[in-house]
This record gives structure tokens, sequence and C-alpha cells, in this order.
């Protein structure tokens, strides 16, 4: 079992199954044409449709740079760190 994971590894994509190519030329073949086609607006406002958990506060210290980045991108740094979190977790870091 893999225990940690290298940041350059967190770019690499696993290989497709045979299962889930069938999938996406299956969608592929779909007419959504009665779709309208999404904004750079409507990209920015988009989020994870994560499952519902529960919160819990907690107060710790992080360095005052990664803060900033996280404010920069305006309103919502909290859900950003969380995404960048739960990311990391999942890929095994």
């Amino acid at each position: 079992m893999k225990t940690s994971v290298k940041f350059s590894d967190l770019n690499k994509m696993s290989p497709l199954s045979k299962k889930r190519i069938t999938e996406i030329k299956a969608f592929e073949s779909q007419d959504l044409s009665d779709n309208p086609e999404w904004t750079a607006e409507d990209w920015k406002k988009a989020r994870p449709a994560y499952m519902k958990t529960s919160k819990t506060e907690v107060h710790t210290k992080i360095d005052t740079d990664i803060l900033n980045w996280l404010k920069s991108e305006g309103k919502g740094y909290q859900a950003r760190l969380n995404a960048a979190l739960r990311f990391a977790m999942r890929s095994g870091f």
C-alpha cells in the first residue's frame, strides 16, 4: 500500500478503465444542444458536489503567505483550504 505521494505525482492521472472509456464515449454521443454553454463566470461559481459532511471548528496556525494566497482569490478561502486538504487526503498525501 502506498503511504506517501510526491507533489510531482499529484498531477498524474491513473489510466482510464475500459468501463470508464465506454461511459465517456456514451456521454460524448448524447445530444446536449439544449444545454447552454458555460461562461467564464459560471465556471468561477462552480463548486464540487461533495457529500455534505459535518464540520468541526478548529483553531490552528498556518503560514501567513498561504493564508494570503487563499484569501487573494476572494470569498470562500476556507472552502478552498478544505478542498485542498480533501484532495491531499484522497491522493494519499
